[in-house]
């Protein structure tokens, strides 16, 4: 008899319509290997409690506030439900962009200089800048501020999505990602993928939309620089504590020099997320990776 899986998905935060593409990859990939049953959350949620004693496993598919920052995950703690991807504390570090800032550069990692604000009282610019929510994905709520009159502007869009803003040095130089997997033999970083946005930078459209951005992978780079990337997302990962599956951002400047920008536990699943491209490059079956998470719970 095949176990029974629950995926949890939805939520009410900005990013729900990519949760649930995201939901539906995750169901199809694990259709081979489970009994697998989809909850749309909050609308499901009682249908979820009624049944959840006999679900084996959960996989916690959201975007955003309310289910990548550790509240669904401890919710399921308290239900005594198993769940793959990253634990309470992994997720609310990671959510939290200055947090896991923090957290990243006591393992020897760089990030841009930044500082977090709850109002608009005093702020000056200065030099060009990046606005950004402090707890928000998909660069929801993102600028980037090259002159004064636009710092006001940035700042209301950011406070719409969060009572928090970063407002970071602007690095310029080319942006990666690379995705950690974790396997029988450890964590392991998957090939690095190069993002070249069309537009300013790769902002929500940019993620979704294939012709507004082409994203290389595995990424036209030096072996030296590669390895730094990978060695960097690793770091990243276990610094914060990540389980299963982690992707963290970066930009490299005209030095070469590696500068982490954020870290994702639940990254995107969707036909054009990152994750599926660098799978695919490494070999790797998205729906056996899933299964092998899961088996190791229950």
């Amino acid at each position: 008899m095949k176990k029974r899986i629950a995926i949890l998905t939805g939520g009410t935060s900005s990013e729900r319509e990519i949760a649930l593409a995201s939901a539906e990859r995750v169901r199809s990939a694990l259709s081979d290997h489970f009994d697998v049953l989809l909850y749309d959350l909050p609308k499901d949620m009682d249908k979820f409690l009624s049944e959840y004693r006999l679900i084996d496993a959960v996989v916690p598919v959201f975007h955003g506030r309310g289910g990548e920052d550790g509240a669904v995950q401890g919710f399921l703690r308290i239900l005594g439900v198993p769940f793959i991807f990253s634990d309470v504390e992994a997720q609310a570090i990671a959510f939290n962009k200055p947090l896991a800032k923090t957290v990243v550069t006591q393992a020897g990692i760089i990030t841009p200089d930044g500082k977090v604000i709850f109002d608009k009282v005093g702020i000056v610019y200065h030099n060009p800048v990046v606005v950004k929510p402090v707890d928000s994905g998909s660069s929801i709520g993102v600028s980037i501020v090259r002159n004064a009159a636009d710092l006001d502007n940035a700042l209301d869009i950011a406070f719409k999505e969060s009572s928090g803003v970063l407002i970071e040095e602007f690095i310029k130089g080319d942006e990666y990602t690379v995705v950690v997997i974790e396997t029988g033999s450890g964590a392991s970083a998957l090939p690095v993928i190069e993002i070249k946005p069309k537009t300013e930078f790769f902002d929500l459209k940019s993620k979704y939309d294939p012709s507004l951005c082409d994203e290389i992978c595995p990424a036209p780079i030096s072996d030296f620089l590669a390895t730094e990337l990978k060695t960097a997302a690793l770091a990243a990962h276990r610094s914060i504590g990540a389980r299963h599956i982690s992707r963290s951002d970066f930009i490299v400047d005209k030095d070469c020099k590696v500068w982490f920008l954020e870290i994702n536990t639940i990254p995107g699943m969707t036909a054009n997320s990152l994750v599926p491209k660098a799978l695919t490059v490494a070999n790797i079956n998205f729906g056996d990776l899933l299964a092998l998470w899961i088996y190791s719970l229950i």
